[in-house]
């Protein structure tokens, strides 16, 4: 029997995978519509930009609307609201910054672990004896559909497993190798020590997937947005409209454009601008395909 063939394989396409219905399907293809083209973090940023900048000029703006005594006498509770704002937007930002980079650390960290685990469990594999060469094959196919998963759609970024991919993963995982008949107990062993790297490989995969479809709450980037804007527009109000305070305020909303670049960005590592390098992938399933089983089993 090969790998290909085992009760409940999961071979099932990335590029077409089975369609859902329900609240699982309605998750999919919300995941599906999210666009992670790397201008798109481009045009999101320098939008963030025009609306914080444009708040400021609003503010200055109002300046010849408003009563002089009246911006006078509330200049206090003006400069105290934008001091709260600054602190919020401060903290938050901050947070935001720092969780994007822990995505990012994260996956390659998570990567980089699934080298050796791979190569060990291709190493038992390959002293259990040519009797389970596709299970070989079947490895570095595995890695080719990872490959595709993470880094083979950059339009719609990595694809998350659906249920029922998941549900098949498990399935195989658990049926497969109870179909092996070892023949001495030092094969019993290598079986059982290849087993769970593989379950170590298809969860780790899984989860990396799955950490990547949602990495921040919904709204929270709006919310940022509006207190930037409401920041600059209080500001404005009480900032003296000249060149240089103009300038001033361009150079802020830049900063917190940049803030927000790096923010979708690092949240994306497989997509942006600033992605992991498939090139260990790549020199791994190419060393994969290279390898001839050998005509020595373990005794």
């Amino acid at each position: 029997m090969t790998y290909e063939e085992a009760p409940g394989y999961p071979n099932v396409s990335i590029r077409a995978a089975p369609k859902t219905s329900g609240v699982w399907g309605r998750r999919r293809r919300a995941l599906r519509s999210k666009t992670t083209d790397p201008m798109h973090s481009i045009f999101r940023a320098i939008t963030v930009a025009a609306i914080t900048f444009g708040a400021s000029l609003v503010g200055m703006a109002l300046q010849r609307e408003v009563p002089a005594d009246v911006l006078t006498a509330s200049k206090g509770s003006v400069g105290a609201m934008v001091g709260l704002v600054t602190l919020l937007l401060a903290l938050v930002l901050g947070f935001l910054v720092f969780t994007a980079f822990s995505v990012y650390a994260t996956q390659q960290t998570e990567a980089q672990g699934l080298g050796p685990v791979i190569i060990e469990l291709d190493v038992l594999l390959e002293e259990y004896g040519p009797d389970i060469v596709n299970v070989r094959k079947g490895l570095r196919d595995s890695l080719g559909r990872a490959r595709r998963r993470f880094f083979g759609d950059v339009k719609h970024g990595v694809q998350a497993h659906t249920l029922e991919e998941t549900r098949a993963t498990m399935h195989w995982m658990n049926t497969y190798f109870d179909t092996l008949q070892p023949p001495t107990e030092r094969h019993q062993r290598l079986l059982v020590s290849a087993r769970d790297l593989v379950k170590k490989f298809a969860e780790t995969n899984m989860l990396m997937a799955r950490q990547l479809a949602n990495p921040f709450p919904p709204y929270v980037m709006g919310v940022v947005v509006c207190w930037a804007a409401a920041l600059f527009l209080g500001n404005g109000l009480a900032a003296p409209p000249n060149a240089v305070t103009i300038l001033a305020h361009l150079a802020g909303a830049i900063a917190i454009a940049s803030a927000i670049f790096l923010i979708l960005e690092l949240s994306t590592p497989y997509t942006g601008l600033i992605r992991l390098s498939p090139a260990s992938l790549d020199r791994m399933i190419e060393g994969l395909g290279k390898i001839e089983p050998k005509d020595t089993p373990a005794s």
